[in-house]
């Protein structure tokens, strides 16, 4: 026996709240117009929002252009304008162990100035590049080893170039003072290009030294070539050519 039961197959009863006839007043609200939801606007934003851009291809093509060639301009004007102040002989950021800042008010063009920089000799720190720079051309001794000696003998040790206090010496900071051809005297700029080395003879120099030398260039330039892989290189500084203008450096 089942309990099951046996579905009946008489009509349903409809609601009868719309009809006109029993309710005359839907009549005047059948003409009004219907005020949409909270939930429908929302729906019809997102709606317009996803299918704007296929609306007028044209019209957003060209003004996605137009940003990006914007932004192309004005990387390219701070780019010129960076490797102008190398030339110049400029320095740009904090100052290389060995030297220390020297702030200069130049007046622009346009009336506005600003303060650009220039490198002195920091007497304290000085003598240890040069001794840094012997220590491993003449005594073979890697960067661990300078860094051993370096913090052994208490030598003044290099500047945080955020806060400006002294960190430990370390092998990074003993790599960054012998891979530097600021100690010619020259500003350079352009040693890297998107993360890789370059060479010598692509980098931007300033055209004449603009302050005083701490490593004499046969010295450096014959560190340079133990450390790096272009051949042997000694490029005539007073003479060389400027990074090309449509060239990305960093």
């Amino acid at each position: 026996m089942t309990t099951t039961p046996e579905r009946s197959d008489s009509p349903r009863r409809t609601s009868r709240r719309d009809d006109p006839a029993l309710y005359p007043f839907l009549k005047n609200r059948a003409r009004e117009p219907e005020t949409p939801g909270l939930w429908r606007r929302m729906r019809e934003g997102l709606a317009d929002f996803l299918t704007a851009p296929y609306e007028d291809d044209d019209w957003h093509m060209n003004g996605y252009l137009a940003v990006r060639g914007y932004q192309r301009e004005m990387a390219r004007r701070s780019r010129s304008s960076l490797r102008q102040r190398t030339r110049d002989g400029w320095w740009l950021g904090p100052a290389p162990y060995g030297y220390t800042l020297e702030h200069h008010w130049v007046e622009a063009e346009t009336g506005c100035g600003g303060w650009r920089h220039r490198l002195i000799v920091d007497e304290l720190r000085a003598p240890v590049v040069a001794l840094i720079f012997a220590w491993y051309l003449h005594g073979k001794l890697s960067e661990s080893d300078l860094t051993r000696l370096l913090t052994e003998q208490e030598h003044s040790r290099p500047a945080d170039p955020v806060s400006g206090r002294p960190r430990a010496w370390s092998p990074g900071a003993v790599r960054t003072i012998l891979n530097n051809p600021v100690y010619l005297g020259y500003v350079v700029r352009g040693r890297t290009l998107r993360g890789v080395d370059q060479p010598p003879e692509r980098w931007t120099w300033s055209q004449q030294r603009r302050h005083q030398v701490l490593v004499e260039p046969a010295v450096y330039w014959a560190v340079y070539n133990r450390r790096f892989r272009w051949g042997p290189v000694q490029p005539e500084t007073d003479g060389i050519g400027l990074a090309d203008d449509g060239r990305e450096a960093a």
